[in-house]
């Protein structure tokens, strides 16, 4: 299938994820553990896998497994799990890893379609390094993508991490980027003239806070409808009034700059009705920023996966008349979740992520969507 994104939440055509596996039963309790203590000095971990706790694998799966199954539920075939595939490449090309590849089980980060593009991404932390060889291996080497642009970060990035997390495609004119802990503003300006080599005629970045709780721009916003969001706000961080830097096809540069407009003066440009992740409660908002509450997978327009420990901001989606079903009711009246969600109306969908969390990632983190249907 011909990779196609020209919009984020575009019908779902096509979509990678990866299931856990024995990886995660590799994982020692020093390992989720990002700071030590040596001679009496807090030093950081060098080997921390950037999981917050060991993962109990068999519930994991089952979690997964609820997921995979309500996306090919919406679009059969659609949801396509590329673990074997991933570890034939292992095998066959001889690659190893110094650490257990748990964090495959968010593909989102390892590339990236803009377009008809595919953008093979470069990690910032070297517990993913072997991640980037992976996916390299398998685009490069798949038959579907033999006749793809691929634009390979590692071989033009100069050592600079791009990962796909920041990465949004908003519409057929617009790329919104996160300036995070890990994709630099330097990265963006590389990739800028790749974009603009199709239809796309502005690149904006918005310059996160670089810590690990907004590692990427979607663990503060994700779209989910026509102008329509989720947004992390919390008066602490001041989100809203985040730098944006611009950079347009008609430019000479075509490089970011600074804008005078603020995150949030380019949400409302936009037409963006916003969704508080956590709702109105300060501490709330922390919490389900912390359990990925501003991090959505949408499978068409207002119809949207999360994870159900974050009751705040499914609330406060329900206010903005979503109808909230739930993976116990796809399990035990699968008539009446299907006539929900292929209804008119709005739709959040909520499964249980207790395990799938725990490496900071949520539905949106999961997957690496190939097509989604032009709107």
């Amino acid at each position: 299938m011909k990779p196609e994104i020209f919009s984020e939440i575009g019908p779902l055509e096509q979509v990678f994820v990866y299931s856990p596996g024995e990886e995660h039963n590799l994982v020692l309790p020093l390992d989720v553990q990002p700071f030590l203590v040596k001679e009496n000095q807090i030093v950081k971990n060098k080997e921390f896998l950037l999981f917050d706790d060991i993962v109990d694998l068999k519930i994991a799966k089952k979690q997964h497994q609820t997921f995979r199954e309500i996306i090919n539920f919406y679009k059969e075939g659609s949801c396509i799990d590329i673990r074997e595939n991933f570890l034939n490449i292992l095998e066959s090309e001889n690659i190893s890893s110094k650490f257990p590849l748990i964090n495959l089980m968010y593909p989102r980060d390892i590339a990236a379609i803009i377009g008809n593009q595919i953008y093979l991404t470069s990690s910032s932390s070297v517990v993913r390094k072997t991640e980037n060889f992976l996916s390299e291996s398998f685009f490069n080497n798949k038959s579907d993508y033999k006749e793809c642009e691929i634009i390979d970060f590692k071989k033009i990035g100069n050592g600079l991490s791009l990962e796909g997390g920041d990465i949004f495609v908003i519409n057929r004119e617009i790329v919104l980027i996160g300036i995070s802990e890990r994709t630099s503003k330097e990265a963006i300006d590389l990739i800028i003239p790749y974009i603009f080599n199709q239809e796309f005629e502005h690149v904006i970045a918005v310059d996160l806070p670089k810590e690990r709780a907004m590692m990427h721009l979607d663990t503060i916003f994700t779209q989910t409808s026509y102008n329509e969001g989720i947004l992390f706000n919390h008066p602490n961080y001041n989100i809203d009034q985040l730098n944006v830097y611009f950079a347009s096809k008609n430019s000479k540069s075509q490089k970011l700059i600074e804008h005078q407009f603020k995150l949030i003066d380019l949400l409302n440009d936009l037409k963006f009705n916003l969704i508080p992740c956590g709702g109105n409660n300060e501490n709330f908002q922390l919490r389900e920023q912390l359990t990925d509450g501003a991090n959505s997978f949408v499978l068409e327009p207002g119809k949207i996966l999360m994870y159900n420990c974050n009751q705040k901001t499914i609330s406060e989606l329900e206010k903005n008349n979503y109808k909230h079903i739930t993976s116990d009711l796809f399990y035990n009246n699968l008539l009446t979740f299907e006539k929900i969600l292929k209804s008119d109306s709005k739709v959040v969908i909520s499964i249980d992520g207790s395990e799938l969390v725990k490496g900071r990632g949520g539905p949106r983190c999961m997957t690496l969507p190939i097509k989604r249907k032009s709107i």
